[in-house]
């Protein structure tokens, strides 16, 4: 296998590294080193991402007039910002982690798709198997490998022309892009060299064409987040515990899962009002009249699952409670327990035991940053205790969330026509999720209980609280058969009341 046979782009991509292996520069011995390992067969897809991580680096090198700044080669080399082959992964069975990659693998051959690929650090045994996918159906793949450090000393040294080269050259890979697949984990080491803020501007400006287009919802896209040991240390777990439990959360029991999905729905979409309530001061209602929910499953989030939709904007009313770590995705840094006061759909009241300086920025953002933009409720039957993983924290079972900002604007998810925008717009999207289950949490859906103590009341919708042993011995995969759930409860449950 050659990088041309990933995507047709990398014939012009050597074409243009045999060019710049002629010329002196400071990268000649790199330049050239690369075009004769990609002249060759790569013997496993695990080289070939390290082809096209060296092969990204020396492009954007080059377009941006840097092959001869001493300063930027300099920085680099100091850096040492980690190349394809220093990538990590998660200390899981290689198995489960090929398995996470066929779930994310979102391209159909019938209808040509062009999926680009984003892989960060974590990923080095997730992502071999989606381009080991995309080979095997003859899908056209654009990789982009996440190289925040890297990237970072370029945008600090690049002129406004070599950032207007950038983003034309990302405008042109990306143009026949049909799906979006993203493996990483959130990673937020410092980067020894703040870009400027111009150069970040202008290339976000320059390549909101694609941007717009990916963030509309009408393109699909299919992610995870891995984790990693701050993740762990975060939610109070150990690392390979943490692990484990990341990867079951991905390998539950979809279909039946699915159809309480639908019953759920069913129940929520002919609801007017909706309200939540604990016993550390949550009681929060609103009118859901109108709206419709997403069934969620693993079709984009990997794990799943939630249902989620949007309040009235001017609905909401009371208090919640959320208890736990947060981490506004938009401000790296943390907040612990967090009561929030609304009316008429305003929040107008608020505290948080720490981080209050950093919640107060995130509110600041704009004038949608303190009204609500999503309801959800999560459904994954094998987590019950906060987490402060961005991916993770929505899917909890026994938990709600209420997001601060933006509504999604979708009128439809994956094929089915929703009803999920409340007219509330902000540069912010940052979901708050409360804990019920053990907190003596209701749903009340138009007055009658549907959850109680964060578990679901109707039968229909047992797998949502027990997951795969809700499911009758002999129909689950080995894995689960002679799986402990008591003690799995009993750890879930005993770092619940750590909180």
């Amino acid at each position: 296998m050659k990088l041309t046979d990933l995507n047709p782009l990398y014939d012009a991509y050597l074409d243009d590294l045999a060019q710049w292996s002629k010329q002196d520069s400071l990268w000649q011995d790199k330049a050239r080193r690369t075009l004769r390992a990609a002249r060759k067969n790569a013997a496993s897809e695990d080289d070939l991402l390290k082809l096209v991580h060296d092969v990204q680096r020396l492009r954007k090198i080059f377009l941006c007039g840097l092959e001869h700044n001493e300063a930027f080669h300099k920085t680099v080399r100091q850096a040492n910002p980690p190349v394809w082959k220093r990538f990590t992964a998660p200390p899981a069975d290689p198995a489960l982690q090929q398995s996470l990659g066929d779930k994310l693998y979102n391209a159909d051959p019938a209808k040509h798709d062009v999926p680009v690929f984003y892989i960060g650090n974590g990923a080095r045994k997730v992502a071999p198997r989606v381009l080991a996918r995309a080979l095997e159906d003859n899908v056209s793949v654009f990789p982009v490998i996440t190289d925040a450090a890297f990237d970072a000393a370029i945008m600090h040294f690049a002129d406004e022309d070599g950032v207007k080269k950038l983003a034309a050259d990302y405008l042109q890979a990306t143009e026949n892009v049909t799906t979006r697949i993203s493996a990483r984990a959130n990673d937020n080491k410092a980067v020894p060299l703040k870009p400027k803020p111009e150069n970040t501007a202008l290339f976000a400006s320059l390549t909101s064409p694609f941007n717009d287009r990916a963030g509309s919802g009408k393109m699909h896209f299919t992610l995870t987040i891995l984790p990693t040991a701050q993740d762990a240390r975060h939610d109070g777990m150990n690392y390979r515990d943490y692990t484990k439990l990341f990867f079951e959360m991905c390998d539950q029991p979809w279909d039946a899962v699915g159809k309480a999905h639908q019953a759920l729905i069913a129940l929520l979409n002919d609801a007017e009002t909706i309200r939540f309530t604990n016993d550390e001061g949550t009681d929060i209602s609103m009118n859901i009249d109108g709206f419709t929910f997403c069934n969620s499953l693993i079709a984009r989030n990997v794990p799943g699952s939630e249902v989620f939709s949007a309040p009235h904007l001017d609905s909401v009313e009371g208090k919640i409670v959320s208890k736990g770590l947060f981490i506004p995705k938009s401000n790296g840094g943390i907040i612990e327990n967090l009561t929030m006061v609304f009316e008429k759909g305003v929040l107008r009241h608020w505290h948080a035991d720490k981080g209050q300086d950093i919640f107060e920025r995130v509110i600041n953002t704009d004038e949608g940053a303190r009204r609500i933009g999503e309801l959800g409720i999560g459904t994954n039957p094998h987590l019950k205790r906060h987490s402060c993983n961005g991916l993770l924290v929505e899917k909890i079972s026994g938990s709600f969330h209420l997001a601060l900002g933006a509504a999604y604007e979708m009128t439809d998810y994956v094929g089915d026509p929703v009803t999920v925008d409340n007219g509330n717009r902000s540069k912010i999207h940052w979901d708050i999720t409360t804990m019920l289950i053990g907190k003596q949490g209701r749903i009340i859906v138009d007055g009658k209980t549907i959850m109680e103590n964060g578990l679901f009341t109707d039968p229909q919708m047992d797998v949502l609280n027990r997951g795969w042993e809700s499911i009758p011995r002999e129909r689950r995969p080995a894995y689960w058969q002679d799986y402990d759930f008591e003690a799995h409860k009993q750890q879930q449950a005993s770092l619940i009341k750590t909180l």
